[in-house]
């Protein structure tokens, strides 16, 4: 809510209530209440919840649909064009992230435009009163692909938007056989890759600093790029992850899944996922 404030935006208030399967409706008959009952209370929070922030956010309203979570959040930023879909993470793991998925990587993947994915935080949780919205730091991991770069409009009018600072990220992949090829090769073979990505980081950074007038950093790492990415985050007290994501369906996706998501899954700051392409109309 604080960010549609700051940047003027109208925010709509969205909650799907899921509907009960029907062996559950036959088992638990007297204890459930009914999908409409639940909604008419969900309806009531949100219209609450958008009221409390009318002063910050004049132009907040509030939708419930029964469904499918990210099928019915994607439907809705269709039906209403919206710019931005912010949604919280649970940080699920396991076999039935593996086959299921979470709603908010489903929503990554399938979403229309941008989206903002904000991690449960326990101190969240026990405060009556979140904390006060800020970006002071954003990383952005560059791979040099077109589609990696697509995600700089975005950081820079956020930088500018907040007077925040930007890192610039590459992550070099380290090879699944270094233990056979011995430390000296690995070594001739990385330290040039590393030494090259730093200066072509670096031109890019110069070029973000002329453009926006911010503090620009470049960091170069070796690693799994998800794992190296969250650390970064994690060390640099980044506020914000800004990458793009290849939306990759299907059983590609399911084996090997994708940068974007891991990095919305294990952050530990908010990560705005830009969808390939979107970047031409910011």
């Amino acid at each position: 809510m604080a960010l549609g404030g700051k940047l003027g935006a109208s925010v709509t208030l969205v909650h799907v209530v899921e509907p009960a399967a029907p062996l559950a409706r036959m088992d638990s008959v007297v204890l459930a209440r009914p999908d409409s009952e639940i909604a008419a209370m969900a309806r009531l929070r949100l219209e609450e919840m958008a009221r409390q922030e009318g002063q910050a956010v004049p132009r907040a309203s509030s939708v419930v649909r029964t469904g499918t979570p990210f099928h019915e959040i994607v439907l809705i930023a269709e039906e209403r064009e919206v710019d931005l879909i912010v949604i919280g993470t649970h940080g699920r793991t396991g076999l039935k992230r593996v086959w299921l998925g979470s709603t908010a990587e489903r929503v990554v993947r399938h979403a229309p435009c941008p989206v903002l994915t904000v991690p449960t935080r326990e101190h969240a949780r026990r405060s009556s009163r979140p904390a006060p919205f800020r970006i002071a730091k954003i990383l952005v991991p560059i791979d040099f692909s077109a589609i990696s770069v697509d995600a700089l409009p975005y950081a820079s009018r956020l930088a500018v938007e907040f007077g925040a600072s930007i890192v610039l990220l590459h992550v070099v992949k380290r090879f699944p056989i270094e233990g056979l090829l011995g430390a000296e090769l690995v070594g001739q073979i990385l330290v040039p890759t590393m030494l090259q990505a730093e200066s072509d980081l670096e031109r890019i950074a110069a070029d973000l600093r002329q453009a926006t007038g911010a503090k620009v950093s470049a960091v170069v790492r070796a690693g799994t790029p998800h794992e190296v990415i969250c650390r970064v985050a994690k060390s640099s007290g980044a506020d914000l992850v800004v990458l793009t994501t290849h939306g990759y369906t299907g059983l590609k996706h399911v084996w090997m899944g994708s940068t974007a998501e891991r990095v919305v899954r294990h952050a530990s700051c908010p990560v705005l996922a830009v969808r390939e392409l979107a970047w031409r109309n910011p």
